[in-house]
């Protein structure tokens, strides 16, 4: 077996070779890091906190590619547009149903709904019937006291994603999931 002595010209260029790739394996991580913040999670700060769970200056990650894979469930704190402009919201339910409010409770399809974990409920006397037809979601703040009358359903296209993280402020740090 021979060996051989490298000269000081092949450890010049071998170092050279290292930093190029890792310039590259940076370039990559850095367009790897751009791809998931404009494309997939999208920092926003909340502006006009619509559920419990957010406060005005937090600042979480939007999932704008999960309802191309599985569809939201009922309860999901979603970003949507609903015409009055961007904000989060709770997914209280997805068409076609029928969403009925009586004595202050809830139904979905004749169903009741549990929904103590983040909405102290409806008024008492609040009495409504709405129709979601397929497509179309129903999107509430999580304080329904102030709501009257029949909401409004928006297209599920109004959706922007889901609120999956908050990264800000870091001592309030959480994944919604």
């Amino acid at each position: 077996m021979e060996y051989t002595v490298r000269s000081t010209r092949t450890r010049k260029s071998s170092r050279l070779r290292r930093a190029a790739d890792g310039s590259v394996i940076f370039i990559l991580c850095l367009l790897i890091l751009l791809f998931i913040f404009k494309v997939m999670l999208e920092p926003v700060r909340v502006t006009a906190p619509q559920v419990s769970e957010l406060e005005e200056g937090d600042l979480v990650l939007v999932d704008r590619v999960s309802k191309y894979i599985a569809e939201y469930a009922v309860g999901d704190i979603v970003r949507a547009d609903t015409g009055d402009g961007l904000a989060e919201y709770r997914l209280a339910a997805k068409g076609p149903a029928v969403y009925t409010v009586r004595g202050g409770s809830a139904y979905l399809n004749g169903a009741l709904l549990d929904e103590s974990a983040y909405s102290d409920g409806w008024q008492a006397d609040t009495e409504f019937e709405l129709r979601i037809p397929e497509g179309s979601v129903l999107l509430l703040p999580d304080a329904r006291q102030g709501i009257e009358g029949a909401p409004d359903a928006v297209a599920y296209n109004d959706i922007i994603g889901e609120v999956r993280v908050r990264v800000s402020p870091i001592r309030r740090f959480a994944f919604f999931f």
